[in-house]
């Protein structure tokens, strides 16, 4: 029986929050991110765009709902524009960092977050989702080191310990896998259960 999916990344958060120009268009974004209504999100961004085509928020926006929906190609062209405006953004080099890994190209994901984290050396998010590139690439040492950053910068981060302990049990680093396994039971039960069940299988 396969195992329930591991919880989204927290992308939301970094990309949408503080979009848009008022209180009221904070809140509809949230509220159709809620929903999952990408299409719309997609529409609304558009239209705000017309009216503002200087503005990088309604890019990112719309790179999100892209990405959800797995129009990769249209979500690295928004976010790809967005990050030239806007070079200093780094929820938009995450964001497509992340686009670009869920497109099958970890490579690419790589550099583009290896730039993140020069520009956001303080976001957990940032290197967690290098982390994730890394691993995708075939690269475990660098993930190893990318997802304790990021467990270093935010400690209270479940998934994050989670895929640094899997990555660990990877390279056969079993202790530090059970040192991340004993911090990660303390703040997600059930998550730290699957952790423990992938050290023991590498242990047979």
């Amino acid at each position: 029986m396969e195992s329930a999916p591991l919880p989204a990344d927290p992308l939301a958060a970094s990309a949408l929050v503080g979009r848009g120009d008022t209180y009221e268009m904070r809140q509809l974004i949230a509220e159709l991110d809620r929903k999952q209504d990408w299409a719309a999100m997609v529409q609304l961004a558009i239209e705000q765009q017309k009216r503002d085509p200087e503005g990088s928020d309604w890019g990112v926006v719309a790179g999100y709902g892209w990405m959800r929906s797995r129009d990769y190609a249209k979500a690295i062209a928004a976010l790809s524009r967005v990050t030239q405006r806007n070079p200093e953004d780094v929820s938009a080099w995450n964001l497509l960092g992340e686009t670009q890994r869920q497109a099958g190209q970890p490579g690419r994901a790589a550099q583009t977050l290896e730039h993140a984290s020069i520009i956001g050396r303080t976001s957990f998010l940032t290197f967690f989702l290098l982390g994730e590139a890394y691993r995708d690439a075939g690269r475990l040492d660098r993930a190893v080191s990318a997802y304790r950053e990021a467990v270093r910068l935010e400690p209270l981060f479940p998934r994050g310990w989670f895929e640094l302990g899997s990555a660990q049990v990877r390279i056969g680093e079993r202790r530090d896998a059970e040192a991340s396994l004993e911090i990660l039971q303390k703040l997600d039960p059930a998550l730290a259960d699957r952790l423990k069940e992938r050290i023991e299988i590498k242990g047979k």
